[in-house]
C-alpha cells in the first residue's frame, strides 16, 4: 500500500515539473502582449507645397544620462536590437548620413576589430620557455560598449496641419575605433540606419517605465513623442562641417555648447511667433 501511495506521488510530482517548464508565462501573473502586437503608425504625407521652412539637425543622445538610461535596460536593451538589424541583414546599414551606400556586416566587424600578434610557448615543446611562436589574436569592439547614439532629423513647418514638428531620418551608433598602439581615436558613427526602416521592430521592443510596469510603451514611441535628452552637434550649412568643427568652437567646448543651446532656441522662437496671443 504505501509502495503503490510513493508511486502515484512521484507521478503528479512528475506531471507538476513537466508542466511547468512549458509554461509560457511563467514569470508573469498575465501574459505581457500588449507592445509585442502593436505597429508602427505610418507618417502622414507630407505636400512639399505646404513645406514653408524646414531644418536639418544633428542630436547626440548620451545613454548615461538618468532620462536616457532606459534605453539600455538590461532585459532589453536598444544597442542590441540596432546591433542585431544591422549584423543580421534585416535593415541596410548605411557608410554616411547621406544614405546612400551600404554597409556589409563584413566591412563593420572589420572596423571595430584589431589584430595584433603575440608570442606563446609551442605546445609542441611546452618545456622549454624559450621556445615561442607567434599567433594572430583578434579583438573586437563589443555593442555594449555603446553609450552614444547620433540622430539625424528634419524640423518641418507644416502650412497644411499648421504645426512645427521633427521626423527623425535616420540613427547611428557611436564608438571609439581600436587601435595598434591605445590610442583612443575621436567618436564616430558605425553605421547609419534609416528609422523608416527600423520602426516596425522597434514598434514590438518595450522601453521600461519606472512609474508603472502595467503602462510600458515601445521604443518607437519613445523616439516619437521625444522622451529622450539629447543636444544639437550640427545645423545644416555649406560647410557641412559639426559645431565642434568650425575654428570659432574647434578648441572651446564650453562655446559649442553655447551655440547649441542658440541653435536649440532659435527654433524654439520660431515656432512661438508663428502664432498670434
Amino acid at each position: 500500500m504505501k509502495r503503490t501511495l510513493l508511486i502515484i506521488m512521484s507521478c503528479i510530482l512528475i506531471v507538476g515539473a513537466s508542466n511547468a517548464q512549458i509554461s509560457a508565462f511563467e514569470d508573469f501573473t498575465y501574459p505581457h502582449t500588449a507592445v509585442k502586437e502593436r505597429k508602427a503608425v505610418p507618417y502622414r504625407y507630407i505636400r512639399e507645397a505646404n513645406v514653408k521652412w524646414s531644418k536639418r539637425v544633428h542630436r547626440i543622445i548620451d545613454v548615461r544620462e538618468k532620462q536616457n538610461k532606459v534605453m539600455h535596460w538590461p532585459r532589453n536593451p536598444f544597442y542590441l536590437m540596432i546591433w542585431n538589424a544591422a549584423m543580421d541583414g534585416e535593415v541596410a546599414a548605411y557608410r554616411d548620413d547621406s544614405l546612400t551606400s551600404i554597409k556589409t556586416p563584413e566591412d563593420i566587424l572589420k572596423e571595430i576589430s584589431i589584430e595584433s600578434t603575440v608570442m606563446v610557448p609551442n605546445p609542441d615543446n611546452p618545456n622549454d620557455p624559450y621556445d615561442l611562436v607567434p599567433i594572430t589574436v583578434r579583438e573586437t569592439l563589443e555593442p555594449s560598449k555603446i553609450q552614444k547614439y547620433r540622430l539625424m532629423e528634419d524640423w518641418i513647418f507644416d502650412y497644411n496641419y499648421s504645426d512645427f514638428r521633427a521626423r527623425i531620418i535616420a540613427i547611428a551608433p557611436l564608438v571609439k575605433p581600436l587601435t595598434e598602439s591605445g590610442i583612443e581615436l575621436g567618436e564616430i558613427p558605425l553605421y547609419w540606419l534609416k528609422m523608416e526602416d527600423l520602426r516596425d521592430k522597434l514598434s514590438n521592443q518595450e522601453v521600461f517605465n519606472a512609474k508603472n510596469d502595467a503602462a510600458r510603451i515601445s521604443f518607437d514611441q519613445w523616439f516619437q513623442m521625444r522622451q529622450f535628452s539629447s543636444y544639437i552637434v550640427k545645423e545644416n550649412n555649406m560647410y557641412d562641417l559639426d559645431i565642434a568643427m568650425f575654428e570659432e568652437f574647434r578648441d572651446d567646448g564650453v562655446e559649442a555648447l553655447l551655440e547649441s543651446d542658440r541653435i536649440k532656441n532659435d527654433l524654439f522662437i520660431l515656432e512661438h511667433d508663428l502664432w498670434e496671443y
